[in-house]
């Protein structure tokens, strides 16, 4: 992910992400009449806010366990300083890491992965120990989830 610079967003346009956050299904209509614009507008801003990548996509939010992944991780990584942009690319092909962060202090990069059981994790924790220029590899399994909140605070 790419260092990008904001898009200035209006009152309205907080207001429109916020529906979206809450509800990507909700229907153009609705969110024109919540605010009083013609549905033409409103089309207009979340097209223009898709074009200048405030909205990235629009997604189901899944219960991981209720779909067979029941091992959340965190994994800290260390890397040879040379290996830092090949190794990203590397690890952002696994389909389990959920989210992956470079990171400053200790380790290189930090990833959120997801496992269907601990044999998969330690089947995915070889793969990556196995990667040219990882130096370290350090795995915490979250035993609990407490929260999980995709929306951000656009106030």
């Amino acid at each position: 992910m790419n260092n990008e610079d904001s898009v200035e967003l209006d009152e309205i346009d907080i207001r429109i992400l916020e529906m979206l956050q809450d509800n990507c299904n909700v229907k153009m209509t609705h969110i024109a009449k919540e605010l009083s614009n013609a549905e033409s507008t409103t089309r207009y801003r979340i097209d223009r806010m898709e074009k200048n990548g405030v909205i990235t996509n629009y997604i189901a939010l899944l219960n991981p366990r209720k779909v067979g992944l029941n091992i959340t991780a965190i994994m800290l990584i260390k890397i040879t300083p040379q290996y830092i942009n090949s190794i990203s690319d590397e690890l952002a092909k696994f389909k389990e890491m959920r989210h992956l962060f470079r990171s400053t202090g200790v380790y290189d990069m930090i990833s959120v992965v997801n496992a269907r059981n601990i044999y998969h994790l330690n089947e995915l924790m070889e793969k990556i120990k196995l990667i040219d220029g990882i130096r370290d590899l350090v795995v915490e399994i979250a035993t609990e989830l407490i929260k999980v909140d995709p929306k951000f605070s656009l106030r």
